[in-house]
């Protein structure tokens, strides 16, 4: 086996792990500590829209601006993985298993809240959540157009007096 194809393999298989490993995170924060876990549902403290007075409210504001920030934060490396994973799929393909395993991955954290103390669901979570994932897919599709412009390029400049060899 030539040594490129064999390095090809061994990263693609640290590129699973690290997919794994981040899909665990992402699901010990959104469910620990276990304690919380309750088993009898809250669906009166789940927040679909914000009121007028949460609007209103500065505290509030700044915590859907953490909440906002932050889960897309966690949320953006999964959408790159994917993406690197599966690059030698189609970008509409990428997008679409990245809005699926983040959505779904998201719902279920979300659905678990529902059960816990201390724990709050909010559509706002899923939205920003599904956002961090695609931007991750996205930001893999311009990094790699990137590197891929920089190759192609000539890097051997012409001297002035010279005409390129064709």
């Amino acid at each position: 086996m030539p040594l490129h194809l064999s390095v090809e393999r061994w990263l693609r298989g640290w590129e699973w792990i690290a997919f794994l490993l981040w899909i665990l995170a992402i699901l010990a924060l959104g469910i620990l500590p276990f304690s919380n876990y309750v088993g009898h549902s809250h669906w009166e403290y789940i927040k679909w829209t914000p009121t007028v007075e949460d609007l209103q409210s500065p505290k509030y504001l700044v915590d859907i601006l953490i909440d906002l920030v932050a889960n897309t934060a966690v949320y953006y490396p999964l959408g790159y993985l994917i993406a690197l994973i599966r690059r030698d799929s189609s970008r509409k393909y990428q997008l679409v298993l990245a809005a699926c395993i983040g959505g779904s991955l998201s719902l279920g954290i979300e659905y678990y809240q529902v059960y816990c103390h201390n724990r709050f669901p909010s559509i706002f979570d899923v939205l920003t959540n599904l956002s961090g994932s695609l931007l991750g897919v996205k930001a893999r599709f311009s990094l790699h157009e990137n590197s891929s412009a920089f190759l192609r390029a000539d890097i051997t400049p012409t001297p002035p007096d010279r005409i390129p060899a064709p």
